[in-house]
Order: structure tokens, then sequence, then C-alpha cells
């Protein structure tokens, strides 16, 4: 990360630039403190890195060790903390470095495909591609007025990005489909599966799913990243474990001091608003979901080494649809094969060091 802090980025002027635009929302739990103030440049980094990140770690491993059921020690969970954190910040900010040294060493061959993480430019290649994406309104603006100012006040007029050059992507609003939407409340926003597709460093490896996880999404919110996090078994048995959550990174203010909020969230066998037990649930079409990420991401990002996918299954004809994709991913609390991960992660940074 360091190494890289003054670098190229696919989708800003240097690492550091991403690093300070993306974690400005991400709250060390109970500290109020967000992250991004030790990414003002690369000695700030470097410090955190050094001094700070093994402080926080201590005092996190003694609060783990009264908290955390597994009842380890103090130091066990220090070591853990320290050199080999498994939580979802952790591994989300080794995809992130793994996908922006790959991005910065094969710029010339793969520029194209880490343009795909734009979002328009996604949608427009997966239709070319004859992919399940979702659909747009094939209007070139629209109005939106509001039914009761007056004098040209509450008047907002949107270019469509795919016909008139605009900025803004114009599509109708889908629902879930009936399946899930048992699992939630009637008015919760559309709840999608986020799967992680990667490739290994060898040439001849295939895509491969890593992790799928249900997000379900919460009561009367727009979109589902406030959500319940229910991992899918896509090996064997198809079925959703108990849910949990991250929103203790996302705390702000004094709500960021609620220190019972890491283990207090974190089995929810049933969802908190529509009471429905998940926990259990046999996921129907996994293979169907596998099938549909993995020939995406062979078709638009070929040698891009790990990709987040947002899986919509909607009520348009019981259709899978493909929402976009996050090259910098994260795995949503996903259960993963550890040391297959770690093995993937090692292999691409040594191929990339050579």
């Amino acid at each position: 990360m360091i190494r890289l802090f003054s670098l190229r980025h696919y989708r800003a002027k240097s690492y550091g630039e991403d690093l300070r635009a993306n974690l400005r929302n991400v709250i060390v739990p109970f500290t109020a403190v967000p992250l991004s103030i030790f990414c003002l440049n690369k000695f700030f980094c470097l410090c955190f890195l050094i001094f700070i990140y093994p402080l926080w770690a201590f005092i996190g491993s003694i609060y783990l060790s009264i908290y955390d059921p597994r009842k380890n020690t103090v130091d066990e969970h220090f070591h853990e903390q320290l050199l080999k954190p498994n939580y979802w910040f952790a591994t989300w900010r080794i995809n992130c470095t793994i996908v922006a040294y790959h991005s910065y060493q094969k710029w010339e061959q793969t520029k194209k495909q880490y343009d795909m993480e734009d979002k328009g430019r996604f949608l427009i290649e997966g239709k070319r591609l004859n992919l399940p994406i979702t659909p747009v309104l094939d209007i070139p603006r629209i109005m939106i007025k509001h039914k009761s100012i007056e004098g040209g006040m509450g008047i907002n007029v949107y270019n469509n990005f795919a016909i008139n050059d605009g900025d803004w992507i114009i599509q109708k609003v889908f629902e879930n489909s009936d399946f899930i939407q048992r699992l939630v409340t009637s008015d919760a926003p559309l709840s999608t599966v986020r799967i992680i597709t990667s490739r290994d460093a060898s040439k001849s490896s295939t895509i491969k799913v890593k992790t799928m996880v249900f997000r379900a999404g919460r009561i009367r919110q727009q979109t589902d990243h406030n959500a319940i996090f229910y991992n899918i078994d896509f090996n064997s048995s198809h079925r959703l474990s108990s849910g949990t959550t991250n929103r203790h990174w996302y705390q702000t203010g004094l709500k960021s001091f609620d220190t019972t909020s890491m283990w207090q969230g974190q089995n929810y066998s049933v969802h908190p608003d529509s009471h429905v037990q998940l926990e259990g649930i046999k996921w129907p079409n996994v293979k169907e979901m596998m099938e549909c990420v993995c020939q995406a991401h062979e078709k638009l990002c070929p040698d891009v080494p790990i990709i987040g996918w947002d899986v919509a299954w909607t009520n348009e004809d019981n259709r899978l649809m493909l929402l976009e994709l996050n090259i910098s991913c994260n795995f949503f609390n996903g259960h993963f094969d550890t040391k297959e991960y770690t093995n993937f992660c090692y292999e691409w940074f040594r191929t990339l060091d050579q």
C-alpha cells in the first residue's frame, strides 16, 4: 500500500487519493475517527501503520477477549488483529490493493477492462455482449417536477448518459422477486446478492466464485447498503447462514461509542424487520447466479484478478439482472476458503512483483 500510495490508480490520480475518497465514511468502531484522516499523505499513512494501528489492535484485543464468544486470550487476539485480521475491512483493503497494483502494472492491456467499474460503460458494454444487465430507459432526458412548487422551482431535468451524453442512468425501479419479497418487508429496497469471482495469477486459470452473500434490505431504505448479510453456501447445501452486519463501521458521532453494536448485531437468524427466519432457508437458483457472474467476468474483464457483482433477482419475468460490478470489492462478511484466498493473494503479489 505504501509503495502504491503516490502511483496512478485506475479510478483516481493516485492510490492515496482513492483511499481518501473511499474511507471518508468508514469509522473505526468505538472511536468516531474516519480512516481517511490517516491517508492525507504517505507519511501519515506510514505512521498510522507503525504506531497507531498496533495500539488500536492491542486495545481491540482486550475488548475481544471479553466479548468474543471464542474466548481467546488477549495475546491470541492481538496476534490475530495485528498480523492476520479476518474481518471484512481487512480483506476489502487487500482486494483493493491487489487490483490497484494489477491495474498499474498491466495498464495498457487492461485499461478498458477497469473502465467497466464506470456504471454507464458497464451497462453499454454489457448490453453489447448480451449480458443480463438492467435495462435503461430509451429516452434522451427526463423532467421531474414537484406537483405543488411554482415559479419555475421544483423542476429538475436529467440527461440520459446512454443517449444524450448525460451523467445520469435513467432506469425504472425494479422490485424483488416473489421469493425474496417473502423474506423482507414490503417496503424494503431491491435486495441483491453479492457474488465475488476471481481468476488466479496463472494465465490458464478459470473464473471461480469465492463467496456469495444475500443482502437483505432494511425497512424503508432506498438501497440495500444498509442490510443484514446472509452467507449462501454455494458449494453444497445452498442454504443461508445466520445474518451479520457491518453497520458499526459506519456509525458517526456519539453512535460510534456504542460498544454493544459489534457483538449484539452478529446473529440475525431472524430478519429484524420482517421477523422471518432466514437462517437455513435454501436459495433456489444458486447455480444460475454463479454461471451468470462467471460468464460476465470472462466477457467483460477476463484479466482482472477479483470482482464483486451485484445480482438482482426481480419480478420482471423472474429475471436475474446484473446491476453493476465492483472491482475494489469487499466480501460483506461472506464465508470463504481462507487458505485458498491466502494463496490467491500471495500468487498475485508475487506475479506482479516480477
